[in-house]
């Protein structure tokens, strides 16, 4: 029994092909749609963990909009010594959110790159990304084999071409990847490019001689292939590039260039018209980097902010937002605006909670400019990997788009404008990926 699985930044699936039928795996069965699992993870305090639209549920109605309290925790004692009155004996204390009722993990595997996060405190218990991520693999497979009724015996799992455009960070993740799999009891898993993976999606019913180039465009990564189709069941791949942009950093550039505002950019404080910090309004760029603003000293310079500065409605307004817990819902909210957008010219993106009232018209051109260095980014490496082929606009026969952000139309257009709107198809934005990795598994079980 060998399956494939998308283990994506926002949405997991899974499939099995056994030669002749491809079969979509349900393995979120709250969500609206059954084979698209959120990525996220919820651990409880009592450290139970739960996965999908149920992780996001359980945050959402005990965090969000939930006044977080501080109270000072014992933690141990520990022996100190002085110079000039020897070793004496010292109780630890530390300043907990006492009423936290579990932690919320998104984008996971973007963080497979980051070197600097190595474990995190849960309620006590530390735990690496690797376990973290092993804990929604394993309970990711005991869901494919309840569907399948049979034990797993190997698995295809997706990768981005890079995880990182640093080589060292990229081999990093690539590793990270490889022992929380070997952590979850993973059995016997290959690795696949996963434009690569939307390509054989693509060609087990393709017909005759092409080139295609495949545009996966998800949540974290932006990844292309080329394929030569020979029109007699050949096929070669001839080149594969990818950068680090995604869905997720579409949705910080609208943050962050359309919202600060909002929470307290501009304002100044005292007598002396001090600016109001940046570092804490750099926070808003990720939902997670928000929680950190709850640790006290950070509210403390909210809170004196709000007394002496002359933006205290929009300062009250950040102090919501992180008290509160409404970072969550305000990148949904902004994640719906952008996902609006695609079929808007512009549109209003509004969360109205706690002292939150913000209300802010975004015309999609305003977040075109603000993606166009993103834009170019993927350009250049769409030129790339035609350069590495050997291969000119001209010659490329069809556009292959997948993954959810490969539907903003300022890619589309910019894709349009290089090889023409005739040769653009959309395959199954959020599950082709995961198609192409059961067919690999099958075409791969002689090996494995």
């Amino acid at each position: 029994m060998r399956v494939g699985v998308d283990f994506g930044t926002t949405n997991s699936s899974a499939a099995y092909y056994d030669g002749q039928q491809l079969r979509l795996l349900p393995i979120d069965p709250v969500a609206t749609t059954a084979t698209i699992l959120r990525s996220a993870l919820f651990m409880t305090r009592e450290g139970a963990a739960y996965i999908g639209r149920e992780a996001i549920r359980r945050f959402t109605e005990g965090n969000v909009g939930r006044e977080i309290a501080y109270e000072w925790r014992y933690i141990g004692d520990a022996e100190v010594t002085f110079a000039d009155f020897g070793t004496i004996q010292q109780s630890l204390y530390v300043k907990i959110d006492a009423n936290a009722p579990g932690r919320l993990f998104q984008s996971l595997k973007t963080g497979l790159r980051d070197k600097s996060f190595r474990r995190t405190n849960v309620f006590g218990t530390y735990y690496t990304l690797e376990e973290l991520i092993a804990i929604m693999l394993r309970m990711l497979l005991d869901r494919i084999e309840q569907q399948l009724g049979r034990p797993v015996t190997s698995m295809v799992v997706g990768r981005p071409v890079h995880y990182s455009s640093d080589p060292a960070l990229d081999q990093l993740a690539l590793e990270r990847m490889q022992a929380a799999c070997q952590l979850a009891g993973l059995p016997d898993v290959r690795f696949l490019e996963e434009p690569i993976a939307a390509a054989l999606a693509y060609a087990r019913t393709a017909q005759g001689a092409q080139h295609v180039l495949v545009f996966d465009f998800g949540g974290g990564t932006l990844d292309v292939t080329i394929l030569r189709l020979d029109g007699r069941g050949g096929r070669e791949f001839l080149a594969t590039d990818g950068v680090p942009i995604g869905g997720d950093l579409l949705d910080q550039r609208l943050v962050m260039g359309r919202l600060l505002s909002h929470f307290g950019e501009g304002a100044t404080l005292g007598s002396r018209r001090l600016p109001f910090p940046s570092h804490i309004l750099d926070h808003l760029s990720e939902w997670q980097q928000i929680i950190e603003l709850t640790q006290p000293h950070y509210l403390e310079i909210i809170d004196e902010a709000i007394l002496i500065g002359d933006r205290p409605r929009e300062l009250k307004a950040l102090r919501s937002l992180v008290r509160q817990n409404y970072g969550l819902p305000l990148y949904e909210a902004v994640e719906a605006a952008k996902v609006r957008l695609s079929g808007a010219a512009e549109t209003l993106l509004s969360l109205h909670a706690g002292e939150i009232a913000l209300d802010e018209q975004i015309p999609r051109w305003d977040f075109e400019r603000l993606i166009g260095p993103d834009v170019r980014a993927v350009e250049r490496c769409i030129d790339r990997t035609l350069a590495s082929a050997g291969l000119a606009p001209a010659d490329i026969d069809v556009v292959l788009r997948t993954g959810g952000s490969s539907r903003v139309p300022r890619f589309v257009k910019m894709l349009s404008a290089k090889f023409g709107a005739e040769r653009l198809q959309e395959m199954d934005v959020f599950t082709g990926v995961a198609s192409g990795l059961a067919i690999a598994a099958w075409e791969l079980q002689g090996s494995m």
